[in-house]
């Protein structure tokens, strides 16, 4: 669910969104939602504009500001990440560059809620929604973390340009973050196993279950999950990342599954049986996927002929379809691609326990995994050798 760079950077960023790129997919009892605002200084006959996305279905509705006052009414049958932008919707009005935009990114779930603040959406205070109070608490219980990751950013940030791209140095910095992380999932453990009953535990869980070396844990951490979370469609899937590190190891033979391609085709892992095929997780908004990008075409073009193959799996959601054909064109990437535009919540990334990008697998013609995570020279040197 974040950036794995090669390079340290944007820390903050991925903390700040470690709790809002997941969709909560939890069975809720109504099915209906509804908003009330009032943010006193919006001009009248603004608009604003709520996106969200359930499933593969990107969703967007907009509303004029009257006196300060908006509001939305909709169907939801369980909570899901939303945003609301003042002005435009940027997913399909791309904003200009440098552009700073008031916008708000929260949960939306089917009760009724209300928004108020004096100045803009940012500084909107939510109540009547239990989620977004339940997240308010994780995010507390991040504070002291988020320090930590704000305060190597910005001693990354203060080195010399040619210090950022000493190999030596990155290497210290990327531990450091590890390290980091490390504290995040058991931050996330923490608040999982204290609140059984939380929807913001579910989320929790189904990021950490997946993570290298917390399945025990998260294990126990489920096992104390209330009944109806576990069965709800996001609680579902946490069996999936528990037992995703096990399934993926280097010797295991690759889990299959089957997506679509843009043009509409199904295509599965098991059909590149006979060739090293790479599986490369990436998105059309990963900085560091489209940096690696060029290393995989060159790969590509140098060993295609020689029995090795790709297939990327984009975590794009389905606002980003046009983004995600964009790069691949762009990029030069001209093997085979799909995606189920599910974002984070991509079928193929659960199985495989996917929570960064990129990320990828090196399937050997048998269909066993011999590696992961290849990078840079990695890449080429691993197949010159294996194709030879």
């Amino acid at each position: 669910m974040h950036f794995k760079r090669s390079y340290t950077g944007l820390l903050t960023y991925l903390i700040v969104l470690l709790c809002i790129t997941l969709p909560v997919v939890i069975a809720h009892g109504q099915d209906s939602y509804s908003i009330e605002s009032k943010v006193d200084q919006l001009k009248n006959g603004s608009k604003v504009f709520l996106v969200y996305q359930v499933d593969d279905q990107h969703r967007a509705d907009s509303v004029v500001v009257n006196h300060g006052r908006f509001s939305f009414k909709g169907k939801l049958q369980y909570p899901v990440q939303a945003r609301l932008f003042l002005g435009k919707n940027p997913y399909v009005t791309t904003h200009a560059k440098g552009e700073k935009m008031d916008y708000l990114v929260f949960y939306l779930e089917p009760v009724a809620m209300k928004m108020q603040a004096v100045d803009s959406l940012k500084n909107i205070k939510i109540t009547g929604s239990p989620v977004n109070i339940e997240n308010k608490a994780l995010q507390a219980m991040m504070a002291e973390t988020n320090k930590k990751f704000d305060a190597m950013d910005r001693e990354f940030r203060a080195l010399p340009q040619d210090q950022q791209q000493d190999k030596e140095v990155r290497d210290r910095f990327i531990a450091r973050e590890n390290n980091l992380m490390s504290e995040v999932d058991h931050v996330y453990l923490d608040f999982a196993k204290g609140h059984p009953r939380s929807y913001i535990s579910v989320i929790a869980l189904a990021y950490v279950a997946s993570r290298p070396g917390m399945a025990s844990e998260s294990a126990e951490a489920y096992r104390l999950l209330d009944d109806k979370l576990k069965n709800s469609p996001l609680g579902k899937t946490i069996p999936l990342g528990l037992a995703a590190e096990e399934k993926t190891q280097i010797g295991k033979p690759a889990p299959d599954f089957e997506q679509k391609t843009p043009d509409g085709k199904t295509v599965k892992v098991s059909d590149f049986k006979g060739k090293y095929v790479l599986v490369d997780f990436w998105a059309s908004w990963c900085g560091p996927c489209r940096e690696e990008n060029p290393n995989v075409v060159a790969t590509y073009k140098a060993y295609k002929d020689k029995g090795f193959d790709v297939l990327g799996v984009s975590i794009d959601d389905a606002a980003r379809r046009d983004a995600w054909l964009k790069a691949i064109e762009k990029d030069g990437l001209t093997w085979t691609h799909v995606s189920d535009l599910k974002g984070w919540n991509n079928e193929a990334a659960k199985i495989y326990g996917i929570q960064s990008v990129p990320a990828n697998f090196l399937i050997d013609p048998t269909g066993k995994i011999v590696a992961r995570d290849l990078r840079g020279e990695d890449l080429p040197r691993m197949i010159g050798e294996l194709t030879k």
